[in-house]
């Protein structure tokens, strides 16, 4: 029996939408992908028992008043019903120990659904100069370096002390709060990967590892394969075979 994996898709005044990169990833992977809408949060339960992983995907910007800020003049769109939406399911998928891949936006939601806090735009808020975060190359083609922690999830599948990423963000991750630590770092000291201490598989990335997959990258091959991997143990966990 495949996982079920839900991600969960941006929504507009008229139409939910999701990349089919993420759909892709998961089926080459081995996992069977619904896409979970905005405003189902009152249902979190009865889904998140269905689910056997959630991948939150990328979009807009985060309202920093879910981290007591007031918004900079550079903040982008927001969505608040998203922003519900996803951290109630991320908080209840947590609660479950159920496996957890943040990405772009995601790894973002994840830092805010443990308490952390985000820079709201990285380029005025920075007191040094930065890489390019987002890239004008295509969303396959990776742009800059990351370096890897030692010992964490990220270095076990990655085998590498650094690796290259695509990259589309102007938010990034601030204080990062217990149990998440950080796996990853761009050389300008943006953090790019976190992961959780006290969870069976809670990984967040800044960049687009479904796009880089697209294009044979083996570093994002590894990543959704161990994602999926532990979604799987978890089924078998509690006896699903």
């Amino acid at each position: 029996m495949k996982p079920v994996i839900g991600i969960t898709s941006n929504i507009d005044a008229t139409s939910h939408t999701l990349q089919n990169t993420y759909i892709q990833a998961v089926i080459a992977g081995g996992g069977l992908p619904i896409i979970i809408p905005t405003g189902v949060e009152r249902d979190v339960q009865q889904l998140t028992s269905l689910l056997d992983g959630l991948i939150i995907s990328g979009g807009g910007d985060m309202n920093p008043l879910l981290f007591n800020e007031e918004p900079l003049q550079q903040l982008g769109s927001v969505t608040p019903e998203r922003d519900t939406n996803e951290l109630t399911l991320v908080k209840h998928m947590l609660a479950l120990d159920k496996p957890i891949l943040g990405i772009c936006r995601g790894h973002q939601v994840l830092n805010v659904a443990f308490g952390g806090t985000l820079y709201q735009d990285i380029i005025s808020q920075s007191a040094t100069p930065l890489l390019q975060h987002d890239q004008k190359a295509k969303r396959e083609h990776p742009t800059h370096s990351v370096h890897i922690e030692k010992g964490t999830i990220l270095e076990s599948i990655a085998n590498a002390e650094k690796i290259l990423v695509n990259s589309f963000h102007h938010q990034a991750l601030k204080d990062i709060p217990s149990p998440l630590i950080v796996s990853g770092r761009a050389s300008d000291g943006i953090v790019e990967a976190v992961e959780s201490t006290d969870h069976r598989f809670v990984v967040g990335v800044q960049w687009h590892p479904e796009a880089l997959r697209q294009s044979d990258d083996q570093v994002s091959i590894r990543l959704f394969d161990a994602y999926l991997k532990a979604c799987q143990e978890r089924m078998v966990a509690i006896g699903y075979h």
